[in-house]
C-alpha cells in the first residue's frame, strides 16, 4: 500500500507539472499573439525606412550594411563579467561594438549587426541599461537583452528600439542557455533564432531616419597605402576604465594589416566563435560627463549620452580628434571633426569606447 500512494502522488505531480507547463506555454503564446496585434513590429516600412550601405569596390567582398529586407540592425548586450570573459562569442562579426561601465567598475559590450549574425553562439546576453537604450534608439535597433534596471525597462518603451527581452516570456523561443558555463553568464542566442526574430516582429525593412555615419568607399583613406606611406603612427591606445586590470582595453596597431589587435585586462581577447584576437579599423574614444547613480541604488550608473562631447578617432595608425554630437534620445550619434566636419570611417569594424570623466586614456 505505501508502494501504491507513492506511485500515486508522482502521477499527481507530473500532471500538476505538465499542467503548469501548459499554463505558460498559453501565456507566452496569448502575449506574442497580442504583440502582432497591436503592431509590435513598430510599424517600420520601405516608405519612411531607407538603407545604410559601404559602398563597395568588389560586391562580393564587402557586404551592403542594412542593403536588403534581411538585414535589419540588429543590437545586442554581451556580458562582460570575469567569469563570462573566456566565453564571448560573436563580437568580431559586429559592425560596431560599444564598451561602456556597469555597475562595481565592470564594463559591458552591445555589438551592432547588419542582420543576423552568423554562428550558433552568440552572447553571453545580459541585461540592459538605460544609456545603451539611447544608443539603440538612435540606430532603431532590433533590441536584445535579458531584463534590465528599472530605469532601462522603463525607458525602451518610449524610444524607437525594437525590443526583445529574454525575460519577456518569449526567452525559450529566441534564446538558449549553456549549462556548462554558470549562471547567470550562460544565456545565448544563434544566427538561426535571430533570424527567427527577424521574421517574427516583421523587420522587413530599413531605418533611413537616422544620420547616416560616413564610411571610406574607396579605402582612399588608408587601406590601399603600404605601411611605409602611412609614415609615423600611433601604434598603443589604452583605456582605464576602473581599479584593476580586468576590464583595462587596450589596442596594439598592425601597420601591415592596418588594423588594431584588441587586449582586455592586459590579454588578447579572444572570440570564443572564432578562437582568434579581435581587431578593428577604427576606435573611437566618446567623452561623456562623470557618472551619477540613480535613486534605484545597487550602484547603478547614471550616464549622459546626449548632448555634446569631446571625440579622438584612431584608424590608419593615425589620431583624429573632434565632437560627438546626439540631439535626442531617439536620433543617431555624430562624430566631427576639429573643423565640425563629419568624419569618414574606415570601412570593417569600428569599437567605440564610452569613457565618462577623467578616466586615463593614453597612446603613443
Amino acid at each position: 500500500m505505501p508502494k501504491q500512494k507513492n506511485t500515486i502522488a508522482k502521477a499527481e505531480r507530473k500532471q500538476s507539472a505538465l499542467g503548469i507547463g501548459v499554463f505558460l506555454m498559453v501565456i507566452a503564446l496569448l502575449w506574442f499573439a497580442s504583440f502582432k496585434l497591436i503592431g509590435g513590429s513598430g510599424g517600420r516600412t520601405s516608405e519612411d525606412k531607407g538603407i545604410f550601405n559601404f559602398g563597395t569596390i568588389e560586391e562580393e567582398e564587402i557586404k551592403p550594411v542594412f542593403g536588403n529586407s534581411k538585414d535589419y540592425p540588429v543590437f545586442i548586450v554581451f556580458d562582460n563579467h570575469p567569469d563570462s570573459q573566456a566565453y564571448l562569442s560573436g563580437l568580431q562579426e559586429a559592425l560596431v561594438v560599444y564598451e561602456y561601465l556597469a555597475e562595481g567598475g565592470a564594463t559591458r559590450f552591445a555589438g551592432l549587426y547588419n542582420g543576423a549574425p552568423s554562428g550558433d553562439r552568440i552572447g553571453p546576453i545580459r541585461s540592459a541599461r538605460p544609456y545603451i537604450v539611447e544608443i539603440a534608439s538612435g540606430w532603431s535597433g532590433f533590441f536584445w537583452h535579458a531584463g534590465g534596471s528599472p530605469e532601462a525597462l522603463e525607458l525602451v518603451k518610449k524610444t524607437d528600439a525594437i525590443d526583445l527581452n529574454e525575460i519577456s516570456g518569449l526567452g525559450i523561443r529566441y534564446f538558449w542557455r549553456d549549462n556548462e558555463v554558470p549562471r547567470p553568464h550562460n544565456l545565448f542566442t544563434s544566427s538561426d533564432l535571430i533570424g527567427l526574430g527577424i521574421e517574427d516582429f516583421e523587420l522587413n525593412a530599413l531605418p533611413s531616419d537616422k544620420i547616416l555615419w560616413q564610411w571610406d568607399q574607396d579605402n582612399s583613406q588608408g587601406s590601399i597605402k603600404s605601411a611605409e606611406e602611412r609614415g609615423q603612427t600611433i601604434d598603443h591606445i589604452y583605456v582605464d576604465f576602473s581599479e584593476g586590470i580586468d576590464f583595462d582595453a587596450s589596442y596594439e596597431y598592425d601597420p601591415i594589416k592596418n588594423h588594431y589587435k584588441r587586449f582586455m585586462g592586459g590579454l588578447e581577447h579572444i572570440d570564443y566563435a572564432t578562437g582568434e584576437q579581435i581587431t578593428t579599423s577604427n576606435i573611437i574614444i566618446q567623452k561623456v560627463p562623470q557618472e551619477g547613480y540613480y535613486a534605484s541604488g545597487l550602484g547603478r550608473i547614471k550616464l549622459d549620452m546626449i548632448g555634446t562631447g569631446k571625440m579622438i578617432l584612431f584608424q590608419n595608425g593615425k589620431v583624429i580628434k573632434g565632437t560627438w554630437e546626439k540631439e535626442f534620445r531617439d536620433s543617431q550619434t555624430i562624430w566631427l571633426n576639429e573643423i565640425s566636419e563629419p568624419i569618414t570611417l574606415e570601412r570593417g569594424q569600428t569599437w567605440v569606447e564610452v569613457v565618462p570623466g577623467a578616466r586615463l586614456v593614453t597612446y603613443e
